[in-house]
C-alpha cells in the first residue's frame, strides 16, 4: 500500500452512498487459531444488522499480532462462515472498494496516522527498553499499584526523539492520554459508560516493527471503511476510552458501539477450552446443521416475538436490534442446541437427509485424524493435557470410511433406514452412532455376554433363537410375526419381553433400537437369517 498523507486517504475511501438508516458492520477476527463459536455469533449478529437495514457487512482480518499468527486460520474462518451461511459483502475474498481488508497490507495508513498523532501532540515516541518496562511493572506490583506505563518519554522534545530515531534507536508510538478528564461514550446495550482518564494507560499504538496495535488499527480501519456500527465483545469495553480519544484526536465521527456479552458454559463460566471445545469446527464435527446452529446462536441472545425456539432466520434479521442484546452472558446449552437442530433435521425428507449425511461423512474424512478423535471424545482433557492413544485416531477414521462405503452403496436402502423414527436424530453424528447395525458389512457376531443377558442363560438364548429361525418367514405381517414370538415364549416358559429383547440383540447388537419388526422389514429375510445363524453358532 503506497504511503501518503492521512488526509488523502479521505478521498481514497469516500463516504458510502447507502439509504438512510443503513448500517455498515464488520467483524475483525485475528487469525490466531480455529474460528471460535463467539466469532460465529458476532458474524450472525453483524450480518443480520447489515442485511436488515440494507447496509453492508465486512470481514476484516486483524493480523497485526505476528507472534500469534497461525497459518491456515483465515481459510478455516472463511470455510466455516460459508458453511454457516454468513459470508460478508466485502472482505479479503469477496473484495470491495474499501480494502485491503487485511491489516498487514495496510501498514502505510497506520504509520501515517501515527505520524499525524505525534505531530498534533496526541501521541509521542517512546524509547523505553523491554527491560526498563519490566522493572517498572515489578515495582508497581510490589507497591500494589495498577501496572501502567510511567510516562517516562511523554515529555521528550520531538526534535530529540527524531534525532534518536535517525540514529537507529528502537522506538514505539504511545497514545498521550490527557490528565483529569472523563472519557465517556454511549453503549447501545449498557447505556452511558464513563472512565476517569487517570485509569487509562498511555498504550502503545504503533510497535517498533511498524505494525499497529489493535487500538490504532481498529479506529483507522473503522473510519476509512466507513463502519457505522461497531459490535464486539464486552472484553473490549475497557479499551473503548482509548478509541474515543483517538477519534477525538483525528476529528472523526465515532461509530455507534454495542458490546455483546461473553458466551458462558452451563456453570456460567466464560466459555473456554476447559469447558468444551469452542471452535466452529467442533460443532460441524458433532453434526449440527448450519441453520440449526445459526438459530441457536440467535435464540440465546434474542427473544422471538412469539417466544419460539425454532423460527426462520428472516424473523431474526428483520426483528433484531442491537439495543436488544442481553447484558448477561448467554449460556451455550447443548441440550437446547440439540433440540433446535433436531427440529431442522426433521424438516428434511429422507432423500435430502441422505445427501446431507454423505456430505457430512466426507467432511469428517477430510479432517486431521487427531482433530476428529478428540471431537468425538465425550469428555476430552484440556489440550495441554492430552496424550493421543496409539492407533485410535486412525481406527476411528477407518470406521467412518467404512460407514460411508456401506451407507452410500444403496441410497434407497439408506433412505429407508433414515425414515424409521427420524425423531431419534438430533445431530448427523447420531445417525453415524445409531444406525451401523442396519448395514450388513458392518455387522458382526454379538458379544455372548450381551446375547445371554435378557434370559440370563446364553445356551437357552441360542436354543430359542435356533427354534425361532425355523419358524421365521419373511412373508409374515406384523401380527403373524408377533404371534409366533409370543407362542414360542410361552412354550419355552419365558416372558415375552425377554425373548423379544433376545431377538433384538441378536439382530442389531443393541438393547435400544426402533421397533423390532420395522427393523426386520428393512433388513430383509436373507440378512435376518444370516444374523440369527451368527447368533446361534
Amino acid at each position: 500500500m503506497t504511503s501518503m498523507d492521512l488526509q488523502k486517504y479521505e478521498s481514497a475511501y469516500p463516504a458510502r452512498h447507502l439509504s438512510e438508516g443503513a448500517q455498515v458492520t464488520r467483524i475483525g477476527p485475528s487469525p490466531t487459531g480455529k474460528a471460535h463459536i463467539g466469532t460465529a455469533m458476532q458474524a450472525v449478529i453483524n450480518r443480520a444488522l447489515a442485511t436488515g437495514s440494507g447496509g453492508r457487512f465486512l470481514l476484516r482480518v486483524e493480523d497485526t499480532d505476528r507472534e500469534r499468527f497461525v497459518e491456515g486460520a483465515y481459510e478455516d474462518l472463511v470455510a466455516n462462515l460459508a458453511w454457516l451461511g454468513v459470508l460478508p459483502d466485502e472482505g479479503p475474498t469477496a473484495g470491495g472498494d474499501y480494502g485491503p481488508y487485511v491489516q498487514s497490507e495496510r501498514l502505510a495508513i497506520y504509520q501515517a496516522a501515527a505520524r499525524q498523532l505525534v505531530e498534533s501532540g496526541h501521541a509521542y515516541y517512546c524509547f523505553c527498553t523491554p527491560e526498563r518496562l519490566e522493572a517498572v511493572r515489578r515495582t508497581q506490583e510490589a507497591q500494589k499499584k495498577p501496572t501502567m506505563y510511567d510516562r517516562h518519554c511523554r515529555n521528550l522534545p520531538l526534535a530529540e526523539a527524531e534525532r534518536r530515531i535517525a540514529a537507529g534507536e528502537r522506538v514505539v508510538v504511545r497514545l498521550k492520554v490527557p490528565d483529569g478528564v472523563e472519557i465517556s461514550f454511549d453503549d447501545l446495550v449498557r447505556g452511558p459508560i464513563a472512565f476517569d482518564s487517570a485509569t487509562v494507560d498511555d498504550s502503545v499504538i504503533l510497535k517498533s516493527d511498524g505494525f499497529p496495535t489493535y487500538h490504532l488499527a481498529v479506529v483507522v480501519d473503522d473510519h476509512f471503511m466507513r463502519v457505522t456500527l461497531t459490535v464486539r465483545g464486552e472484553e473490549w469495553i475497557p479499551s473503548t476510552p482509548k478509541h474515543v480519544l483517538l477519534y477525538r484526536a483525528f476529528g472523526w465521527p465515532m461509530p455507534r458501539f454495542a458490546h455483546t456479552p461473553i458466551l458462558r458454559d452451563m456453570k456460567r463460566r466464560k466459555l473456554s477450552k476447559r469447558s468444551g471445545d469452542t471452535s466452529m469446527t467442533w460443532y460441524r464435527i458433532q453434526g449440527y446443521l448450519p441453520e440449526g446452529l445459526r438459530n441457536f446462536l440467535t435464540r440465546i441472545i434474542w427473544v422471538h416475538p412469539e417466544n419460539k425456539d425454532v423460527y426462520d432466520h428472516a424473523d431474526f434479521v428483520h426483528g433484531f436490534q442491537a439495543e436488544a442484546l442481553p447484558v448477561t452472558g448467554p449460556i451455550v446449552d447443548l441440550q437446547l442446541l440439540d433440540f433446535i437442530n433436531g427440529q431442522y433435521l426433521r424438516r428434511h425428507a429422507p432423500e435430502e437427509l441422505y445427501l446431507l449425511m454423505v456430505e457430512y461423512l466426507k467432511f469428517l474424512l477430510e479432517l486431521d485424524p487427531e482433530t476428529l478423535f478428540w471431537a468425538f471424545e465425550a469428555a476430552p482433557p484440556p489440550p495441554e493435557e492430552r496424550v493421543l492413544p496409539a492407533g485410535q485416531p486412525q481406527s476411528l477414521v477407518a470406521s467412518v470410511r467404512d460407514f460411508l462405503t456401506a451407507f452410500s452403496a444403496d441410497p434407497a436402502y439408506s433412505q429407508r433406514v433414515l425414515s424409521l423414527e427420524p425423531e431419534r436424530f438430533r445431530r448427523l453424528r447420531d445417525i453415524l452412532a445409531s444406525t451401523t447395525y442396519y448395514f450388513a458389512p458392518l455387522f458382526g457376531p454379538v458379544e455372548p455376554q450381551l446375547l445371554g443377558k435378557p434370559l440370563g442363560d446364553l445356551q437357552k438364548a441360542r436354543a430359542l433363537l435356533s427354534e425361532y429361525l425355523g419358524l421365521y418367514s419373511g412373508d409374515d405381517d406384523h401380527t403373524a410375526w408377533e404371534q409366533k414370538v409370543r407362542t414360542l415364549a410361552r412354550s419355552a416358559g419365558v416372558k415375552d419381553g425377554k425373548l423379544f429383547m433376545t431377538l433384538r440383540i441378536a439382530l442389531t447388537g443393541s438393547e435400544q433400537t426402533p421397533p423390532l419388526f420395522e427393523i426386520i422389514e428393512i433388513l430383509g429375510p436373507a440378512e435376518v437369517r444370516r444374523r440369527l445363524q451368527l447368533a446361534v453358532a
